[in-house]
């Protein structure tokens, strides 16, 4: 009877202790079982939840959490011109959750080998294009480059790679500073042009004014010279004389005025209408 409650105290005893002994693995989360002496259980990879058993009174859990993750960097890089380039990669990864025993094993800072890779990946595209291309028109493609590099290499280290961004990249100083004083003077031969074809325009309209003014003493001269010939004086006069011949045709005055060779109030000759 006493080796019946006995064996019935250590049953319960055990079942007490097995109740009693467990471990939890938080949402998210992948477990490794690491057991009292410090050997890896690479047979088993626990997952979220309460894990029971009479183990867990010596082994210990140890967890990995394998939820998708962003990690942000920012490198300097030679672009294809050779000039330093500042970018800014955004990684989004988790970490295997079928390996994680294995990466606790092998790795004990996984977050230094992505940065480490992640910027080796970046050396390796960005200096085959310009900063100016990696702003405007290459930049999807070199994406697709740093993501065929990063799912090949960090797989290496038990990481699943989802994307990679390049989110920002940064004109290069001297490229900033060309454009700024390419702007300036740009501004500067506008300004420049602008004065010079109102000069120009300017001077056109002198030029006109004063051939102008030429021509017109020239026509002048030239009137003045003519009239004073003997030909164009007779002339003016026989024109005179005509003007004042139709007036006394047209009016019955002499162009004499009283004082003609027929007296004053004669019209023509006396007695002739």
């Amino acid at each position: 009877m006493k080796k019946i409650i006995g064996l019935a105290a250590a049953i319960i005893t055990v079942i007490t202790l097995s109740m009693m002994s467990c471990e939890t693995v938080q949402s998210g989360h992948k477990g490794v079982e690491v057991s009292w002496g410090g050997k890896t259980n690479l047979d088993i990879i626990h997952p979220e939840g309460m894990n029971v058993g009479m183990n867990w009174i010596w082994d210990e859990m140890i967890e990995y959490d394998v939820r998708e993750k962003t990690l942000v960097q920012k490198f300097e890089f030679n672009d294809k011109n050779n000039m330093v380039t500042s970018v800014e990669l955004s990684l989004d990864y988790n970490l295997n959750p079928n390996k994680v025993n294995i990466l606790h094993t092998q790795i004990t800072d996984i977050e230094t080998k992505i940065i480490k890779t992640l910027k080796s990946a970046g050396k390796e595209v960005v200096p085959q294009y310009s900063a100016v291309e990696l702003n405007i028109t290459k930049r999807e493609e070199a994406e697709l480059k740093l993501n065929e590099i990063l799912k090949s290499e960090l797989a290496e280290f038990y990481v699943v790679a989802a994307r990679v961004q390049m989110t920002d990249v940064d004109i290069p100083n001297a490229v900033a500073d060309l454009a700024e004083q390419t702007a300036v003077q740009i501004g500067r031969n506008e300004l420049a042009m602008k004065k010079e074809a109102e000069q120009v325009a300017l001077a056109k309209s002198k030029v006109a004014e004063a051939q102008g003014n030429y021509d017109a003493g020239v026509l002048n001269a030239k009137t003045k010279d003519l009239l004073s010939q003997p030909k164009m004086i007779e002339l003016q006069k026989v024109e005179n004389e005509r003007i004042m011949w139709e007036g006394f045709r047209t009016h019955g005055k002499s162009p004499y005025g009283d004082n003609n060779m027929f007296g004053a109030e004669t019209s023509i000759v006396k007695g002739l209408k």
